[in-house]
């Protein structure tokens, strides 16, 4: 039953929250894992590190996003770049963000249909990327 609840929560949010460009309310969301890559000085990408786990809090509102991480990140929203369904069946929405030291990047936050659900939020600048599981915390 919670997992069906769960579930239920990541769909509404996922559904409600990303098709607006402004959130109109505050979401919360709690990080449970974390792994990174880079880009090396031949443009390749590293491959993922490992997972982390993580235990951050992820706040959502009037067009800025963020992550109480050690460092505290803020991403103000530039541009809703909408939602699309990958190859995979997932659920992607993407957002075109500027970060508190003026650095663009591209959020995208990712439900997984193929796996129960899961949601991932990704981080992209052009030299690193970082991933997060997340958890829709009740409010």
């Amino acid at each position: 039953m919670k997992k069906s609840a769960v579930t239920f929560a990541f769909v509404l949010f996922f559904s409600v929250f990303m098709t607006e460009t402004s959130f109109g309310q505050v979401i919360k969301l709690k990080t449970t894992a974390l792994a990174m890559k880079f880009k090396h000085d031949d443009n390749r990408w590293s491959d993922w590190s490992d997972w982390e786990r993580t235990s951050v809090l992820i706040v959502a509102d009037d067009n800025r996003i963020t992550v109480y991480s050690k460092e505290k990140q803020v991403y103000d929203i530039i541009e809703n770049e909408g939602k699309k369904t990958d190859s995979d069946g997932d659920d992607v929405w993407s957002y075109f963000c500027i970060n508190e030291d003026g650095a663009r990047c591209r959020l995208r936050l990712i439900k997984r249909n193929s796996r129960n659900g899961e949601a991932q939020l990704y981080v992209d600048f052009n030299d690193m990327k970082w991933v997060y599981n997340i958890e829709l915390l009740e409010t």
